[in-house]
Order: structure tokens, then C-alpha cells, then sequence
């Protein structure tokens, strides 16, 4: 009996903070996974000339198409309830990089969130990538 009343006590912080765990692998996940779009295109756009990264919010999902218009890598970004918001709330966005492997883009940050938490990629004009 007494140990049924101690797991009542502990049982509801254990769980909240399962939650929030798992809350911060699956947005982590996602961070990566865009991280890896990011850097495949990086490589593909120096062996192919050029690489354009697709991202769409909704659903959110990634590709890289590289400049013989292959798609070369595509990513769920949205796996475990992970919501995207991109720079401006714009649906679309295009990163793209030249042969020497630099970004032609203006600075853009990615938002992954799930329930209250969130994490951010900010990409650099050149195409480097600051996690936050």
C-alpha cells in the first residue's frame, strides 16, 4: 500500500519530464535532419555545379535538388508532430548554393516547435548553419 502511494507522488513529475524528453528529441530530430539537407546540398552543389534545398512548411518536409534536376535527398521534417515555421511564415523556401559550395541566399531562420518548446536553425547568406 505504501508503495502505491509513493508512485502516486512521484508518477506525475516523472511523466512531465518523460514529455518534455521526448519533446526535445523528436525537435532535435528534426533539426538535424534539415542540418543534413543543408549539408548534402552543400556537397552536391560542388560536385554538380549547383543545389537548390526545398522546404516546405506544411507538411513540413525538405528536399535537395541538385542542378541536373535530380532530387538528390528528401527529409521528413515534421515526424513525431514537429511543426515548421519558415523566415517571414512563408509556405516555401529555396536555399541555394553555388559551385564552390556557398549559399545564395538571404539569412533565413527554420522554427521547429511542438507544443511549447522550440528550437531554430539560422542560416547565413553564405549557407553556414547556427543551431539555437
Amino acid at each position: 500500500m505504501v508503495a502505491l502511494a509513493v508512485i502516486a507522488v512521484l508518477a506525475p513529475p516523472v511523466l512531465g519530464a518523460a514529455t518534455n524528453l521526448r519533446t526535445s528529441f523528436v525537435l532535435r530530430r528534426s533539426q538535424e535532419n534539415a542540418v543534413r539537407l543543408l549539408a548534402e546540398a552543400r556537397w552536391t552543389a560542388v560536385r554538380d555545379g549547383s543545389a537548390v534545398v526545398e522546404l516546405v512548411s506544411a507538411p513540413p518536409h525538405g528536399r535537395v535538388v541538385s542542378a541536373t534536376g535530380d532530387t538528390v535527398m528528401v527529409a521528413d521534417l515534421g515526424q513525431g508532430g514537429v511543426a515548421l515555421r519558415l523566415s517571414r511564415d512563408r509556405p516555401t523556401s529555396r536555399v541555394r548554393y553555388g559551385p564552390m559550395g556557398l549559399g545564395w541566399v538571404s539569412s533565413q531562420t527554420l522554427r521547429f516547435t511542438r507544443g511549447d518548446q522550440e528550437r531554430a536553425l539560422v542560416i547565413s547568406s553564405l549557407g553556414r548553419v547556427a543551431r539555437r
